[in-house]
């Protein structure tokens, strides 16, 4: 087979995969459209996602059958041009967590960042209970405590990098600003491997900062207190870091290693490191690997220990805090756990993720296949380890709850974004400035069509959430009782359209305090109502508020509200 038949048929096989891929997008966002389940990842598809993936499959179907000849720039604009972009792009984000997201850590995992936040601003690993309150805690907390059992302590069960991070952050700027900066910090290392990769080839860099840049992902995201930023981010200084090598290199990688294991969950960063060692190894660089293995052995005890240092505070001295062995309380119950949904969950995840993505990234990344496949080296480690980090997800964690696209997949984007350079440079030399122009259109479809029906989602899922917010804080009383018994929210999830809104500071200093119907028992309540008066929010004012269609009747909370209004009357109130 002579050179021009063998590019004629690599062609032909790219077109097909893409035309594959376009019916498969199709395929399963019709199946998505038209399910009904109780699903939150399924909701979220069929309400933010389907139009989007509707113009991705066209888009893709469109670039198979013609490519225009628009060339990308041939230099990369300048250093301090670059900076000032990036601080413009960080603006607009930190701007967008208040005229999007209205400022407001929505999910569970959010709020925990805030909630330890204001534990450390103390100068404590746990904020101590009085006794009095101790048997509320969970009522108040009902979620991702370090303790569930009695606490006498307030502290998430979470890592504590990402809340110290954003803390000593908050000291000197608008908290806000923390996560789009650290956007800012992860493209600068993506486009210092980038060109430790692609060289001189400009063009190849371009295409990895657009794939990057135009990620409705990583700009949403941003917008939140999530840690999946700060992951994304110390894993390009990591592997930027690593790949310059040399002492100072190596210092920083092993620095930002420690930071990112310590972040949030255990096991993300590890996870990341793991192909680039193997990668090495398979050099023979076996001195390298050791010193990173007995490193990283170092901090992963480090990380897995710590939560037992913080133990007596929330568990006192004679107690263990339930979640506190990271190994026993948490890895080793998930394997065991078997859930039916799993593969659906994940291809409504991956469904998820493709559109919030650059459009550029599906042809790009069918583009890279054969590079992977042929040459593995840096770019095999790229795939590998996205690829082992999603069947790690799909064995353990399938659900990922609440977040713009796949947040799991988070700290892979720049991975994504360089296999999307190798991408292009396989189809560059197939296709000559076909190739940029796949790219240009691809992009320009993603900035003229995804992101703004993208970000005009994000607002809208927030609103129903900052509606309930502003009902419960405009209460009188000192107390109020959130029906959160089973209740369904409008995006699927179970217990959470009313029960993220059971939230309190640390010192219990905010007013109201709110509680959880369905953890606080009946003699609670009525030891409550003896302190001050409980305002009710009911399922009707869940209903009115957009975050769910349930039945009005509720006879649990009702059986407790009777109960408490028997034993001290005049205590009960109605929303005002």
């Amino acid at each position: 087979m002579n050179t021009e038949t063998a590019l004629a048929h690599d062609i032909k096989a790219w077109k097909a995969r893409l035309g594959i891929c376009a019916a498969v997008l199709v395929v399963i966002g019709l199946w998505a459209a038209t399910l009904k389940a109780p699903v939150m990842a399924l909701n979220l598809v069929q309400t933010q996602d389907v139009p989007v993936l509707c113009i991705l499959g066209l888009s893709t179907v469109l670039v198979a059958l013609w490519r225009p000849r628009w060339a990308l720039p041939a230099r990369l604009p300048s250093g301090r041009s670059m900076l000032l972009a990036g601080l413009l792009l960080a603006a607009l984000v930190a701007w967008g967590s208040y005229g999007l997201l209205g400022n407001f850590p929505l999910s569970r995992d959010e709020h925990m960042v805030l909630f330890d936040m204001a534990v450390y601003d103390q100068g404590r690993l746990a904020t101590p209970i009085a006794p009095w309150w101790q048997p509320f805690a969970l009522a108040m907390e009902p979620n991702f405590l370090l303790n569930a059992d009695q606490p006498s302590g307030f502290v998430s069960a979470y890592l504590p990098m990402n809340p110290m991070l954003r803390l000593a952050f908050s000291k000197v700027a608008d908290p806000a600003w923390f996560n789009p900066l650290l956007v800012v910090i992860g493209g600068a290392a993506l486009l210092d491997i980038a060109k430790r990769t692609f060289g001189e080839d400009r063009r190849a860099r371009w295409v990895v900062l657009l794939v990057y840049a135009l990620s409705a992902q990583l700009l949403v995201t941003a917008m939140t207190p999530f840690s999946m930023t700060g992951h994304l981010a110390l894993n390009l200084v990591w592997l930027a870091a690593f790949l310059r090598g040399g002492k100072t290199g190596h210092s920083v990688a092993i620095a930002a290693g420690f930071a990112a294991t310590g972040l949030h969950q255990l096991v993300f960063h590890p996870f990341f490191v793991a192909p680039f060692l193997l990668w090495r190894l398979r050099q023979g660089q076996w001195r390298l690997v050791a010193g990173y293995a007995l490193a990283y052995a170092a901090i992963v005890l480090w990380w897995a220990v710590f939560p037992l240092f913080v133990s007596p505070f929330v568990a006192g001295p004679l107690g263990r805090a339930t979640n506190a062995n990271v190994i026993t309380d948490k890895l080793i119950p998930l394997l065991f756990i078997h859930d039916p949904r799993t593969i659906p969950l994940m291809m409504l995840n991956l469904l998820r993720f493709t559109a919030w993505q650059n459009f550029a990234l599906v042809p790009l990344l069918i583009a890279a296949v054969p590079v992977v496949l042929r040459k593995r080296g840096f770019a095999g480690a790229l795939a590998l380890g996205i690829f082992a980090w999603l069947l790690f997800l799909t064995a353990i964690l399938p659900e990922q709850g609440r977040g713009y696209g796949y947040r799991y997949l988070h700290g892979y984007l720049g991975s994504f974004a360089l296999l999307a350079g190798f991408g292009y440079r396989e189809l560059e030399q197939r296709i000559g400035r076909q190739a940029d122009g796949v790219v240009v259109l691809m992009s320009g479809l993603t900035v003229v069509a995804a992101l703004p029906l993208l970000l005009a989602a994000s607002y809208r899922f927030m609103q129903p959430h900052l509606a309930m917010e502003r009902v419960i804080e405009a209460q009188k009383t000192p107390f109020v009782l959130i029906d959160d018994n089973g209740s369904k929210a409008r995006d699927g999830g179970w217990a959470e359209g009313a029960g993220d809104h059971v939230r309190n500071l640390p010192d219990m200093s905010n007013r109201p305090l709110r509680f959880s119907a369905e953890v606080l028992p009946a003699e609670l309540l009525s030891r409550l109502c003896r302190v001050g008066p409980v305002t009710l929010i009911t399922r009707a004012d869940i209903n009115k508020a957009g975050l769910g269609e349930l039945p009005e009747s509720s006879p649990k909370f009702d059986a407790l509200v009777r109960a408490a209004a028997r034993d001290v009357p005049g205590c009960i109130r109605k929303r005002s």
